[in-house]
């Protein structure tokens, strides 16, 4: 019975809720028009401030992007020439804290710090820079190309400057008379006087934030560059006021209302208001930041409704006479339903129950397509090991009998002697492999999935090679490894194996007899995923004729050359078995590239 009251209650109580309520907003309009109107321009004053205490800084980027460096200018040892052109620049540039020049390996070959007491000094110990994000992003910049990192503190050797020191770096490249790119020069700009003047004179509360919504200044100084600060609870503008990101987005400049409270917001887009800094004869800067900053005003309900308390109150009063009114006639009308609500009472329990008996179908016939792919992937395991026995037993055992033909041939004992490690080392080989199809065997007598082990890959990859050690030898076949990027990866490691047997087997059965073969096997990380890449300068393949059959079955595309055509097609089928993947690249005379990127990883 109450509920009805209640749902009658807001059917006739919402319309005039919604006149009061658009009274209410007609009043703030009216009242805060002028206020709006008065803060946008705040803003807009504080957005002029930020661009003109950056173009500065982006003229003498372009300025040293232009002085004539030498490639003798980045070598610690030679640059010392510098130190008075570069520190009169830094001693005129109050707000300049570094001046740094870069080389093409991140590595810091120059280095002026400003002291807390204004005194710029030389530093000695020079840093390895390339893993920081702001020398990542600069690395494809072009001739007079000038990038502005994200506003962050600083940090020496890996670690926060403490005090935090906020800061914006400008980089720009730095090229030789002849073109050559020698590496970047790097300024960085201290943020700290700019942020004083953003906080200065502020009637309302002032805040600005990134483009992610992370606090750069606001009245709760915890919460200032807590995305940067370890162990720091961090919770984002648009996380903390959720019911406020859509609107705020919406214009580069706007306002809105929130629970009683204004919110007014400007944007500072870096590339659109710096782009228009003018450099030399009507040239004008060639930005690439991805900074977007936001500018709010918050003005709190206490202060709004200052003005509008009378004409506020006047409304709840006649609200408070609707609501009498209502609920009187609610409850006339409330009583009429109580048979409707039983009737669609009953009808919600038969509902139910179709529904659970829905449900309990659905489950069924998901246990039923687990058992199917439970089936269809040990029909699959089965074939591979079939498969894998056929093939990559084929490789060493035509070394052993290269090795025994060998051994017939020795004119002495002392020449037969010089094969004896050699066999060994095959034969070993041998064991191991079989050694892991045993261990596969038992997998496949299991109820679970492929086995899955943290697999080192050096020690797999020369296992590998070792199952062509005459061949590697005979031939003077070079094998290039860096496993600097990653060397672990949980996988099969019988898969694995025979991915690489296959794929190092294909390099040396088609390599280039007109040059000396190269195999490179390498490691590297592509969109937060893993990948091995198996390269060789061998014939290559016209991937314009094969390229769609190039992993299908039976298929070969060298005539006179050995081969089943079945090494690419287990290849693939392993890979994709555990949700990795394979592609090529090849071409004609210079050679093939195979690239493996690993899905799921740990």
């Amino acid at each position: 019975m109450l509920k009805r009251l209640l749902l009658k209650f807001v059917k006739y109580y919402l319309p005039i809720l919604i006149l009061s309520v658009l009274a209410v907003l007609w009043l703030y309009q009216k009242e805060h028009k002028n206020l709006i109107a008065i803060q946008q321009d705040e803003l807009s004053n504080k957005k002029q401030l930020i661009v003109e205490l950056l173009k500065p800084m982006i003229a003498n980027l372009y300025y040293w992007e232009q002085y004539s460096f030498s490639e003798s200018d980045f070598d610690p040892e030679n640059n010392a020439h510098l130190d008075k052109k570069i520190g009169d620049f830094v001693i005129g540039m109050d707000s300049y804290s570094q001046f740094r020049l870069i080389d093409l390996s991140g590595n810091e070959v120059y280095r002026l710090n400003r002291q807390e007491n204004g005194k710029i000094v030389k530093s000695t110990s020079l840093q390895d820079k390339g893993e920081r994000d702001y020398y990542k992003s600069t690395t494809d910049l072009k001739k007079s190309q000038i990038y502005l990192s994200p506003l962050n503190l600083n940090q020496e050797n890996g670690i926060l400057e403490l005090p935090y020191k906020p800061m914006i770096r400008g980089v720009t490249p730095i090229f030789d008379k002849q073109g050559t790119k020698l590496g970047i020069v790097v300024i960085n700009f201290s943020a700290e006087k700019l942020l004083d003047l953003l906080k200065k004179d502020n009637h309302y509360s002032f805040i600005l934030l990134d483009r992610s919504g992370n606090y750069l200044v606001s009245k709760d100084s915890v919460k200032e560059f807590a995305h940067l600060i370890p162990n720091s609870q961090n919770i984002t503008f648009y996380e903390e006021h959720p019911g406020l990101g859509d609107s705020l987005r919406s214009k580069e400049s706007t306002s809105s209302f929130k629970s009683g409270d204004l919110w007014i917001k400007t944007e500072l887009d870096f590339i659109n208001e710096l782009s228009q800094t003018p450099l030399f004869q009507h040239r004008f800067a060639d930005i690439k930041t991805n900074n977007k900053w936001v500018l709010l005003k918050h003005i709190e309900s206490q202060v709004l409704n200052a003005r509008l308390k009378s004409e506020i109150v006047t409304i709840l009063l006649i609200n408070l006479l609707a609501i009498m009114v209502i609920l009187c006639l609610s409850y006339l009308e409330a009583r009429s339903d109580a048979s409707k609500k039983k009737y669609m009472q009953a009808l919600e329990v038969m509902n139910r129950k179709l529904e659970s008996k829905s449900t309990e179908l659905e489950n069924k016939n998901n246990a039923l397509a687990i058992i199917q792919n439970k089936l269809e992937l040990r029909n699959a395991q089965l074939l591979d090991y079939n498969n894998i026995v056929a093939h990559n037993l084929r490789a060493p055992t035509t070394s052993v009998s290269a090795l025994v033909s060998m051994l017939g041939e020795a004119e002495d004992y002392e020449q037969a002697k010089s094969y004896f490690p050699k066999l060994q080392k095959v034969t070993h080989a041998i064991n191991t492999l079989v050694d892991d199809l045993l261990v596969y065997v038992r997998i496949l007598n299991d109820d679970d999935l492929v086995g899955m082990e943290n697999i080192a890959m050096e020690p797999l990859i020369e296992a590998s090679l070792d199952l062509y050690v005459e061949t590697l030898d005979k031939e003077t076949i070079e094998v290039r490894t860096d496993f600097s990027a990653w060397n672990e990866i949980k996988f099969s490691r019988i898969y694995l194996q025979s991915v690489i047997q296959n794929l190092v087997s294909n390099a040396i059965k088609y390599r280039d007899v007109s040059k000396k073969p190269v195999i490179n096997i390498r490691t590297l990380w592509e969109n937060d995923k893993k990948v091995l890449i198996v390269e060789d300068n061998g014939i290559g393949v016209d991937l314009d004729r094969y390229g769609s059959d190039i992993f299908k079955l039976y298929k070969r595309f060298h005539r006179g050359l050995s081969g089943k055509g079945m090494g690419l097609f287990l290849v693939k089928t392993q890979l994709e078995s555990l949700n990795a993947n394979i592609e090529v690249a090849s071409v004609l005379g210079q050679g093939t590239t195979f690239k493996i990127t690993f899905d799921n990883y740990e």
